[in-house]
């Protein structure tokens, strides 16, 4: 029967399974390990993100019909809550929030592994003027120096300068002045760094962060959420998008009213500009002309004009009487009547008067004195002197009345120019009052509709409510430590299954009996327990060691073999295996000893004569004489017999390793020496070649009473057992069985009985774990 016929089967073999799970215990340890401190260094070196969410509840109404305003101030349905969601999470509104919410720069401490951000609290602020884009979205490294100095670092400029707090700072991209803060006492940390954030970049930051997500549709309910790596920051942001949508919507609620009020204002105002005009106009007009009635003022304008003309003549009189005194002065004319000076001014009276009086008493000196004398001559330079002081009056005097007859004949031409406009002035005063009347009842009528939808639109109220305000996040939303070290765990348990399971799929070898029984129909002799201490090489271990483990189950196998062998005095066991290694010379060795050790004379015959290893079991040198040598004539079978150190075991070595080992074991000279030993020995042991390299073992295997198949656990391959059932569908070997090697010490209780703890040399304190992992 072929060996793909035994290995279909249902389920999962269970000592394979176990025995591939044992074989990988130190690969499942490394593996939860590994994703153990996996998730330790996640949970560690993640930075923690916070989110603070608030709750609005939205509906808008308008209360403006309370006041009897009807049909003014409607408002869009706000019932689509959609389209509010749509609206907070639109640019225009991120660009509302970055004008009223400083986002202008990020400030950052620098750490091994992770930043942390210094929202408020950062122990500098920058105030900046950007000159170049350049200075947008780029780490500005800033090292604190002392209390008033610090390093700082353009990356992108490759400058590294140290400046003073308060100084400005000038670069080709960007002014910057640096001051401390309140902050900047506690403040520990050396490196830190700041980002100027231009508009897109932050644009970008709150739409990644910002979720508005619906709660209750009938109730109009949203969540507004935003995460951030600050806490405080995360919940300041939800509050200023709280605030700002409230107003915002507000406005928006108004707009219908605000663009009526908007177009009555610039109305109002251009007929504010009317009226000012029309009242200067009349302000200009009652000036210019002091009364509205016609006749009246034609009558008060002639007036004005006669009085103007007789001012004219009266002034004209003083002028001549003027010149004519000052021609007579100048003449010298000592005869100056006082009859002259009519109209002058007290001043040129009195002057005239005393001229005369000097006059008067140099005429009466004349009498008395010669020319030459000195009083006459006196008295002649007063009246010089007062002379020339009266013309100096006298011409002030002309000048000041020609200036007033100048100034009466431009009134006179004026009120005569009045007279003949002031018809059509009457005319033009009564079409303005008409439009002044007009555009003062529209003006009023617009103030009142102004007022009106001032009225609405204060009375349109929204209902938009804060139902839950954000707060401060005492935990992060990431990385949550229990499901990231559950997942660790999972994980573990998952690449161990795979591991396992991969393993299992893989694993091709001969690991149980069960696995050995399912696979082959050759019947399974037992097992031979695993030796704890690795062995260089097979050795004879059960003289000893007689109460271990592997003496007990070959005890039990030298039992069955007398369940399966006729019993008859003398037998012929041979032992073989698929390849090298599979421990065929050790089983047969020990095997021979315990049946030795049963009283029985046996022999072990080494006829693997390419790579012989009995000899060495018994501690020997491979002698120049054995099995070859004997079957070719050269040496009798009493000198190559070798005693061990056990009573009545015996072995013969291979010898001499010949050309053509198939060919020895063919001619009739084996069969003698078969023959002959079965006279001496009561069993005799053929340690035959592996069967799968060679054909040596299955000549031999023929003249055996029980031919012996050896099986490795853990070594030999699935493959190995086709070999085995073509040896007994081909080969027609009925008396063939097998033995189960070095099988882990917990699974040869399955087979035999595992007297491991007869063994004197067992550890009695092995510990659980050691049990358990056991190889």
């Amino acid at each position: 029967m072929e060996v793909t016929n035994k290995e279909e089967f249902e389920g999962i073999d269970r000592d394979k399974a176990i025995s591939v799970l044992r074989k990988s215990w130190m690969w499942i340890l490394l593996i939860f390990f590994f994703t153990n401190v996996t998730a330790y260094l996640i949970v560690r070196y993640t930075k923690p993100l916070y989110e603070s969410s608030s709750e609005l509840k939205l509906d808008v109404e308008t209360n403006a019909t309370e006041l009897g305003l009807t049909n003014i101030g409607e408002n869009q349905n706000l019932n689509i809550i959609s389209g509010e969601i749509e609206l907070i999470k639109s640019k225009l509104f991120f660009n509302k929030v970055i004008d009223d919410f400083d986002l202008e720069v990020f400030y950052f401490t620098e750490g091994d592994l992770l930043d942390d951000e210094k929202y408020l609290t950062s122990p500098f602020k920058v105030d900046f003027e950007v000159i170049n884009e350049g200075a947008y979205d780029k780490k500005i490294r800033i090292e604190i120096i002392d209390s008033n100095s610090f390093k700082l670092t353009f990356a992108e400029e490759g400058s590294n300068q140290v400046y003073q707090f308060g100084q400005v700072i000038n670069t080709k991209n960007v002014s910057l002045v640096i001051s401390k803060t309140p902050y900047f006492q506690s403040n520990n940390e050396r490196y830190h760094y700041f980002i100027i954030n231009s508009r897109s970049a932050l644009i970008s930051y709150i739409e990644e962060n910002l979720s508005v997500v619906p709660l209750n549709l009938n109730a109009n309910t949203i969540k507004i959420s935003f995460q951030d790596h600050n806490a405080t920051k995360a919940r300041d942001l939800v509050n200023a998008v709280d605030s700002i949508y409230l107003n915002y919507t507000k406005e928006e609620k108004n707009l219908e009213n605000k663009q009526k009020i908007n177009w009555l204002n610039g109305e109002l105002a251009s007929i504010e500009q009317q009226l000012e005009g029309f009242e200067s106009y009349f302000e200009n007009f009652t000036i210019d002309n002091p009364t509205n009635d016609l006749e009246a003022y034609l009558e008060n304008t002639i007036n004005y004009i006669n009085q103007i003309d007789s001012q004219r003549y009266e002034l004209s009189k003083k002028i001549n009487n003027a010149q004519g005194l000052l021609t007579t002065l100048e003449d010298n004319n000592a005869d100056i009547a006082l009859s002259g000076n009519y109209g002058f001014s007290k001043e040129v009276s009195s002057l005239l008067s005393q001229l005369t009086q000097l006059t008067s008493e140099y005429e009466n000196l004349k009498l008395s004195y010669t020319e030459s004398t000195f009083a006459l001559t006196r008295k002649e330079k007063e009246i010089q002197n007062l002379r020339s002081t009266l013309k100096n009056q006298l011409s002030k005097l002309i000048t000041v009345y020609q200036t007033r007859t100048n100034e009466l004949e431009k009134q006179k031409a004026q009120l005569q120019k009045n007279f003949v406009e002031l018809p059509g002035k009457s005319t033009e005063f009564n079409k303005k009052q008409r439009f002044f009347k007009l555009y003062e009842e529209f003006y009023l009528s617009l103030m009142q509709n102004k007022a009106e939808y001032q009225i609405a639109q204060a009375g349109t109220t929204t209902k938009f409510k804060i139902l839950s305000a954000a707060t401060l996040p005492s935990n992060p939303i990431s990385p949550d430590k229990l499901i990231i070290h559950g997942i660790g765990f999972v994980a573990g348990l998952v690449f161990t299954f795979i591991f396992v399971g991969v393993r299992y799929l893989l694993h091709n070898k001969i690991s149980t009996p069960s696995e050995l029984e399912r696979l082959t129909d050759a019947p399974i002799l037992g097992s031979i327990p695993e030796e704890k201490v690795k062995m260089e090489q097979s050795v004879l271990m059960v003289d000893e060691r007689p109460k271990s483990a592997i003496s007990e189950s070959l005890r039990s196998i030298r039992t069955n073999i007398d369940f399966m062998v006729s019993k008859k005095q003398q037998r012929v066991i041979s032992i073989t295996s698929t390849i090298g290694g599979e421990g065929k010379t050790f089983t047969a060795v020990n095997l021979g000893g315990i049946i030795a050790m049963s009283k029985k004379k046996v022999l072990i015959l080494d006829l693997d004569m390419r790579k012989p290893r009995v000899h060495l079991s018994f501690g020997d040198e491979n002698p120049n004489v054995g099995v070859s040598t004997i079957l070719i004539g050269n040496n009798t079978i009493d000198e190559c017999i070798i005693k061990s150190r056990i009573d009545n075991l015996h072995y013969i070595n291979a010898g001499p390793t010949p050309p053509n080992p198939s060919e020895l074991l063919l001619n009739g000279e084996f069969d003698d020496l078969l023959n002959k030993l079965k006279l001496t020995y009561d069993v005799i042991i053929l340690d035959t070649p592996p069967v799968g390299l060679v054909t040596d073992g299955i000549l031999a295997m023929k003249k055996a009473d029980l031919a012996m198949y050896v099986v490795r656990a853990n070594y030999s391959k699935r493959d190995f057992l086709k070999t085995l059932n073509r040896l007994v569908s081909v080969n027609q070997f009925k008396n063939i069985a097998v033995i189960l090697n070095a099988l882990p010490q917990l699974r040869s209780n399955n087979y035999g009985y595992g007297y491991g703890y007869y063994d004197n040399t067992s550890t009695k304190s092995e510990s659980v774990l050691n049990k358990l992992f056991n190889k």
